[in-house]
This record gives C-alpha cells, sequence and structure tokens, in this order.
C-alpha cells in the first residue's frame, strides 16, 4: 500500500473490512462505542473505572477457555450491563447466534424495546450493518444479521426447544426455581463444544434450585477490596466474628463487617430502646478484619475501594470452564452503605421482635446477592480455628487418621485428616476432594498416614469399599500380650449406626461394657470366588451419640479439648462451605412407638454434610482409641484392627 493512501477517502462499508481486528478488552470496546442513554440510572460513556468490579465478568466472557459464567450478585449491582456490553462485542467481532433470556415474553420485549434495542442500534458500527438488514428482519425482540441471529425471548418451553444457539444469556435466572428450563437453554449450546458461551445473571435465589446448583459448580470467585489502612485483603461481609485466625490477638472475639454506632442518638434508652433508623445511617461504615480500621462511606474512599476489587476463587477444585462472581451491594459505589444497614436492621428486628423473618430472607437474595438458606441471618458460633501449621510436628500428637466419606457413586470422596492427642484435643491437618481410591492412597502417603490410621465409609457399596479397604494394607509385627505377631493392617470400614450403644464383652472378665462404637468386626470381600485374602475390618458407630460428641467440640466448649479447624475458603452462607456442612444437621426429640426418642436429621433435604459427617467419625475414631466415649483405652493398632496374615 502506498505510503501517501488514506482510509479516510474509502468508503465506510470498505473502510471497515480493511481496519486491523480488534484485540482490546471487552471494555475497551464498551468505552469507545457504548453510550448509555435509554432506560440507564447512570448516562453517557461507559468507563469501566467506575465499576471495576465488572473487570472479572467481563475478562471471563473473553477468555476462549471459559464456557459457562455465572453472576450471583446483589441488585442494583450492575449485572444486566454485563449482556447489554458483551451482546453487541459478540455482533461485531465475535459472530454467533445469540438467545437472550428473560423471566417472561413480557418482560423480554419491555427490555428489548427501552434497553436493549435502542444501545445496539447506537453503536455506529452496527448500525451500518443494519442497513443492508431488511425491515422484516429487525422487530422488537429479534434481529437477523448477515453474520448471526439475535433472540430476545422469555424463559419459557417454547424459547427453549429445537434451535442451536452459540451464546445463551439467562437474566434473573434465580426466578427459574427448579423447572428444568435453564438447563435446557443451556442444551441449546450443544453444538458449539469448543465455542459456546453461557452467561448466567441473578440475585440469591433458593438453595438447592437450578441456579444456585449451577453456581456451585463454578469456582466462586468472591469479590475482595483492600483495606485503606492495613492493605489486607477481604470480602464484603455483613459481620464477621473475627476467630483465632485473626492475627491481631486482641481483635479476636469482636466482629468485623458492615457497622453503624450504637450511642444514645442511634438507640436513645439503650438496649431496651427503639432504634433510629435515620440517625443509624448516618454513621454507617465498614470495619476492617485484620485492623479493625473505621472505613467511612465517603466519595473518596469507595473509590479507592473500588480501584482496588479483585475477585479470590473460593472453589478451586471447580471445572476450569466453568466461571462464577459474587458481590454484594456494597459493591456498588453509587449506594450508600446506609441503605443496606438501615434494611438489614430493620429486617433483623422484625425477626427477632416478630417472628417475621420474610424481609431478612429478601434481604439477604437482593442487597447481599446470597442464596437463601434455612438458618441464614441465626447467630450461631463458628468453628474454632488458628493459625497453626499443619505440616510442622506437634509435640502432643500421638495418632493421625485419616477419614473419607464416600459418594454413592463413588465417583467422589471428601477427606479430612487430623492430628489426635491423647488428651483429645485435635487439629485439622488437611481437607479436601479425591476421586479415586488410588489419588485417596496418594494423599494417604504424602501425609504419612498409617494404613491403619485410614478409616472409610461404608454406608454405601459396602462389597466394593471394603474391597478396597482390605488389599490397602500390609503385613506388621504387632505386640499382644507378650507376643508379637505378624499381622494384615489395612484401610477400616465404618459405618454409622442408628443403634444408641453397642455391648462389648471382656475376654478375661467376661464383663459387658456398653461403647459408642462396635466390636470390630471382619467383612469377606472374596465370598463366592476363589480368591483368598485377609477379610476386611470394619466398626459400627452410634450416629446419636458420636454426634453428641462433636456438637459441644465444634461450637468450642471452654470446658472440652479444642478441636481445631484449618479456615474455610468458601463464605459462611454458602451451603458447601466447612462452616455451613457443619451445622448442617440438627438434634431434635421425636415420639416414636409411644417414648421419646432423640435423632439428628438434615436441617433441609439434599444439604451437603460431607465435613460433617468425617467429623463425627473423627469422634468414632478416638472413641475407639478409649480417648472420648468411654470404653478401655487402647491403640487402634492392636489388637482390634488387625488379623492374621
Amino acid at each position: 500500500m502506498p505510503a501517501e493512501f488514506s482510509l479516510d477517502c474509502v468508503p465506510p462499508a470498505i473502510r471497515e473490512s480493511w481496519l486491523p481486528p480488534f484485540r482490546g478488552a471487552i471494555w475497551d470496546y464498551a468505552r469507545a462505542n457504548i453510550n448509555l442513554q435509554h432506560g440507564y440510572a447512570v448516562r453517557g460513556p461507559f468507563d469501566i473505572n467506575s465499576a471495576r468490579h465488572l473487570i472479572g465478568p467481563l475478562e471471563a466472557l473473553r477468555d476462549p477457555a471459559v464456557r459457562l459464567v455465572s453472576v450471583q450478585a446483589a441488585v442494583q449491582g450492575l449485572k444486566s450491563l454485563l449482556s447489554d456490553i458483551v451482546v453487541p462485542y459478540w455482533v461485531e467481532h465475535d459472530p454467533g447466534d445469540i438467545l437472550w433470556l428473560f423471566e417472561t415474553d413480557d418482560k423480554a420485549r419491555e427490555y428489548a424495546s427501552t434497553r436493549a434495542m435502542p444501545l445496539i442500534r447506537s453503536i455506529p458500527c452496527i448500525a451500518r450493518m443494519l442497513e443492508d438488514v431488511d425491515r422484516h428482519d429487525k422487530t422488537r425482540v429479534k434481529i437477523i444479521f448477515n453474520q448471526c441471529n439475535l433472540v430476545v425471548a422469555g424463559l419459557n418451553e417454547s424459547n427453549v426447544q429445537s434451535i442451536s444457539y452459540r451464546y445463551v444469556i439467562i437474566d434473573e435466572a434465580w426466578i427459574a426455581r427448579s423447572n428444568g428450563l435453564i438447563e435446557q437453554a443451556i442444551a441449546r449450546t450443544t453444538q458449539y463444544p469448543e465455542t459456546k458461551k453461557i452467561l448466567l445473571l441473578g440475585q440469591g435465589g433458593w438453595e438447592d434450585d437450578d441456579f444456585d446448583r449451577l453456581h456451585r459448580q463454578t469456582d466462586q470467585r468472591e469479590l475482595q477490596f483492600a483495606c485503606p489502612f492495613c492493605g489486607e485483603f477481604q470480602a464484603f461481609s455483613l459481620t464477621k466474628l473475627r476467630g483465632e485466625d485473626c492475627k491481631n490477638s486482641r481483635l479476636r472475639g469482636s466482629y468485623s463487617g458492615l457497622s453503624w454506632d450504637t450511642n444514645e442518638e442511634t438507640r436513645p434508652g439503650g438496649e431496651d430502646g427503639r432504634w433510629n433508623y435515620e440517625a443509624v445511617g448516618k454513621t454507617a461504615h465498614i470495619r476492617c478484619y485484620h485492623c479493625d480500621a473505621r472505613i467511612e462511606d465517603r466519595p473518596a474512599v469507595r473509590r479507592q475501594l473500588n480501584d482496588s476489587y479483585r475477585f479470590a476463587r473460593t472453589n478451586p477444585r471447580a471445572p476450569s470452564d466453568c466461571v462464577g462472581f459474587h458481590w454484594p451491594v456494597e459493591a456498588s459505589t453509587r449506594i450508600p452503605l446506609s441503605t443496606p444497614v438501615i434494611e438489614y436492621l430493620t429486617a433483623k428486628c422484625d425477626s427477632e421482635a416478630l417472628g417475621y423473618r420474610l424481609p431478612l430472607q429478601i434481604f439477604y437474595q437482593k442487597r447481599r446477592g446470597q442464596t437463601w438458606i434455612d438458618g441464614t441471618g441465626d447467630e450461631i458460633r463458628p468453628a474454632t480455628a488458628e493459625p497453626y501449621d499443619p505440616t510442622s510436628e506437634w509435640p502432643d500428637e500421638a495418632h493421625r487418621p485419616m477419614l473419607i466419606d464416600c459418594q454413592r457413586d463413588l465417583q467422589k470422596f471428601f477427606y479430612g485428616i487430623f492430628a489426635v492427642s491423647l488428651a483429645g484435643e485435635a487439629r485439622e491437618l488437611a481437607r479436601g476432594i479425591a476421586h479415586t481410591f488410588d489419588e485417596l492412597a496418594k494423599i494417604q502417603s504424602e501425609w504419612k498416614v498409617r494404613d491403619q490410621q485410614v478409616f472409610v465409609d461404608c454406608g454405601y457399596e459396602m462389597t466394593r469399599v471394603l474391597s478396597e479397604c482390605v488389599k490397602r494394607g500390609h503385613a506388621g509385627m504387632i505386640q499382644i500380650g507378650r507376643a508379637r505377631k505378624k499381622l494384615w493392617l489395612s484401610w477400616t470400614g465404618l459405618k454409622g449406626s442408628g443403634q444408641n450403644v453397642f455391648a462389648h464383652v471382656d475376654p478375661r472378665t467376661k464383663l459387658t461394657e456398653f461403647r459408642v462404637y462396635s466390636p470390630l468386626k471382619f467383612y469377606d470381600t472374596s465370598a463366592g470366588t476363589k480368591r483368598r485374602g485377609p477379610r476386611a475390618p470394619w466398626y459400627e458407630w452410634s450416629n446419636l451419640h458420636c454426634k453428641d460428641l462433636l456438637r459441644p467440640r465444634r461450637d468450642g466448649d471452654p470446658k472440652l479439648p479444642k478441636l481445631r479447624f484449618l479456615p474455610d475458603t468458601l463464605p459462611d452462607d454458602d451451603p458447601w462451605s466447612h462452616w455451613a456442612q457443619m451445622r448442617s444437621e440438627k438434634r431434635s426429640e421425636k415420639y416414636r412407638g409411644g417414648k421419646k426418642t432423640a435423632i439428628w436429621e438434615l436441617v433441609k433435604e439434599n444439604r451437603p454434610n460431607h465435613w460433617f459427617d468425617i467429623a463425627n467419625m473423627l469422634m468414632a475414631f478416638m472413641a475407639i482409641c478409649g480417648i472420648v466415649g468411654g470404653g478401655v483405652s487402647g491403640d487402634v493398632e492392636a489388637p482390634e484392627v488387625s488379623q492374621p496374615v
């Protein structure tokens, strides 16, 4: 091309084909092309610097390796703006058929006519594309471009069948509840396995509904900000108790998060008085978890928080192509902190004084952007945590069990490794998820757990589980009385039981003693085959009494030896978090056969409780060792979990 040649003399339709392809970020495209006018609270050119919490989702939408992006956030948190920005970007720079769904057809028509279509038609390059589109192919809810189709519709059976789409957006996905329409809509992208993109948007819904379930499958990135005073990053929290993991020992036992002043002006009459909500709102601020700095609600401070935003993965084991984001109402610099403070305090007072929890539910779903779970908002003491190095030596450690909770299909295993002292104190060393028995064995080796101290839940697929247990062992010499015998030391099965106590008969005295675990049992996994080998060892344990032993330790009863857990990676309100799972069951008393019976039952059906089960298996292990639950002291290596080779 001659040096003097200029594209300025070329007609616009031809000029654009000569321009180099756009390689910038989506927000760069938006800054240059999108001018918010119709239906937006803030009008004018889009500026990512005023909403830096959108950078993470926009990067994920641009990432060719990401297939699903889920955003669960507060209302008025600019969720819908993501789709308003990305749709014209796709049309212009990465075309493919787009299905943009709302809760109803009426809502789809309203949104398309007042926001989406006017915005799209206002972009110069797309406006020129529309000049070549027949007027019958340009309706209020549909545009048939030469390179792709854009359809705006309601989330219903007729709109999620038959036709394939490369892009699917579902706005207000929480409204779908458990009707299966989200999955049907996602299935429309099946023909594009390597290039599809699904965007789910919504506030908090209900536990175990379709949107909640899909969001939990992502890596669940939580928005964090840096404290202007100490520089430490933390998530926006409503109220968070500073536990023993807090570096500043003076702050332990106090609370951080969204806060307000309590004085004669905000609450005349003290604890017996009523809140002055207007005065409360004027004192709204944030308390730093790490240094307790008072972060005021001033424009300059909110901008400083906004400039520091970053996202932290809380579910790192999620598939790499499934990315999720969450932020509460405080993330938006335009919404004063007084709004969530007053709404929360009002809802909390209604819940405590009147037993009316609906305002509290609406607050968590809309302002916090959180899934509503039975018990959300209750004041419950958290599990104990402290900053200790799980890889360092602990002089009091006497046992190191590995406890494994199996899923029914044996395709996923939850494991926990603990150090246990003879005095009954326990420290969690590791917890995680594995997918095969071989992977579990590798983890066992890395943490130097002896074969005879690996205990596996055998409540489901008992034969398969115990077959794996018995083959993962070794021959060892064990001292029994004055003699040393060569015995097979292997993994051991544990099975929860509705039986409260089990009889143990002393072989010497013939006296019977009742304990919370059964005598050692053996299971012949070779029965009916030509194979011969050691039988698999296993125990039963009392669901009632082991859970009763766990509860006060979980809640940090100062009169009992401490049960310490590693810090959680998920927020407390996430049903898959360690904190929530440790409270997934509650103790109740029911009448059966005319008798009052104590039982433990799930707070809600299908509530995850894997870490709770592992902690109960720890109680059973400690009972077998004679540390808790009565019985005779002993060692799990001899002779109860062993047998001749």
